[in-house]
């Protein structure tokens, strides 16, 4: 079983180079998912080159899985040099690997065992996604600094019907060209396209909601100014907390978009009690406490936003039960609201407001330490500071905001505090 050349008597290149061109098609239609993955629909024609009779010798599969998944971008230079080559290594190892484990379990299917059959494909099948999804994952962790579970669930998770349907389709492809002819083998491309489309379309459902995400956090920023970058902050804050208790990534996604819309029913809030320059008065003191209640209710109409309404109705709520707006206590509060609660804390004590300066770090570590077990869960409290040590005060930082005018934001509290708002006259 030789792998390098000179090639093999059995070898036909015809087959090999068919392989290629249909691989090189395939892999000229990639979909970038939020992970940072690739997704592209070369599986099924490498698949189909490893079940092809008429390559019986990891050969040929291996010169298709390494010239046949070269992509557009490799000849940008998108990644690297050492990226693309890691990329063909990828591609070359999932192939020698299910061609592997088809060569071992070759003896035990007989002749006419349907059963059998489908074993093999499911094994070889198999040995090809793990290795080739897996070093994927692994090496986008890696570039990123971003946790493997998280690539997963950002990305392989969501498409893994996609992927795993190309495991079937390789094999069908190879039976096709083998008893009708390659040219029939083409025809699958169809197929192939509309499982491309299936993970284009994923990815640009996913880009269109976080789109409306941020702007309904943008919208919170456009009502109360003073805060600028507060709720991305927050909603940073609020996932490394969560990763440090170990939530699985699905709920850290969930606590990563309530801490980007914990304070979106301050848009039902009136501007001069939202803006007012001196402290609020009891009844003010009840309307503001309504927030709570007006984003659980913004919320709640939207399905894919629905999962956050209990952790945003429960943000204020304090550990002893003395918070609002339901005086829930302890493990009855949602422990994304526990996480918020804590992060929308520390982050206001450490970003300066246009009415005082920052109190800073040990600061916030001072008063959070303090309250634990009262206002705040200590669990949270104690994952915070864990994640502090390791990454520093600094990482939470928000770079990419645009400075805000204080001067303006400064005269316009000053004529909300002169000048009250008061309704047209005219107005139902």
């Amino acid at each position: 079983m030789r792998v390098s050349a000179p090639p093999p008597d059995e070898l036909d290149l015809g087959r090999v180079f068919f392989w290629i061109v249909v691989t090189l098609v395939a892999a000229a239609l990639p979909v970038r998912l939020p992970g940072g993955v690739h997704a592209t629909i070369t599986t099924a024609p490498v698949l189909a080159a490893l079940f092809d009779p008429g390559l019986p010798n990891p050969f040929g599969v291996c010169w298709v899985a390494l010239i046949g998944t070269f992509e557009p971008r490799d000849l940008r230079g998108d990644p690297k040099w050492y990226g693309t080559l890691f990329n063909r290594a990828d591609w070359v190892l999932s192939a020698f690997a299910g061609w592997a484990v088809l060569a071992m379990t070759q003896s035990a299917v007989k002749h006419g065992d349907p059963l059998g059959v489908l074993a093999q494909i499911v094994a070889a099948g198999g040995a090809f996604a793990v290795v080739n999804n897996g070093l994927s994952i692994l090496a986008n962790s890696l570039n990123t600094g971003t946790p493997l579970s998280r690539v997963w669930a950002l990305s392989v998770s969501n498409i893994a019907i996609g992927l795993v349907s190309q495991v079937p389709l390789g094999w069908l492809m190879s039976e096709v060209a083998d008893k009708v002819g390659q040219w029939a083998a083409v025809l699958f491309m169809v197929p192939l396209l509309l499982a491309r489309y299936s993970f284009s379309r994923y990815t640009e459902t996913r880009d269109l909601f976080y789109g409306t995400v941020q702007a309904l956090s943008q919208a919170i920023d456009a009502k109360d100014g003073f805060t600028r970058g507060h709720a991305d902050r927050v909603s940073r804050i609020a996932g490394a907390i969560a990763r440090e208790l170990g939530i699985a990534e699905r709920e850290i996604e969930q606590i990563e978009l309530a801490g980007l819309l914990h304070d979106i029913g301050k848009i039902g809030i009136e501007d001069r009690i939202l803006m007012k320059p001196a402290r609020l008065d009891p009844d003010e003191q009840e309307l503001m406490r309504r927030h709570p209640i007006y984003g659980a209710s913004i919320l709640e109409p939207s399905a894919a936003l629905r999962p956050l309404v209990p952790i945003v109705l429960a943000h204020h709520e304090n550990f002893d039960g003395s918070g609002y707006p339901q005086g829930l206590k302890g493990e009855d509060i949602p422990i994304g609201s526990r996480i918020l609660i804590v992060a929308d804390t520390y982050e206001a004590m450490t970003s300066d407001r246009i009415y005082r300066k920052a109190p800073g770090h040990d600061r916030a570590m001072e008063q959070l330490n303090r309250y634990k077990g009262t206002q705040f869960d200590p669990v949270c409290v104690r994952a915070l500071q864990t994640c502090i040590q390791r990454r520093g005060p600094d990482s939470f930082e928000a770079n990419d905001l645009p400075p805000i005018n204080y001067e303006t934001l400064a005269e316009l509290r000053r004529r909300l505090a002169r000048e009250p708002l008061v309704r047209d006259a005219h107005a139902s």
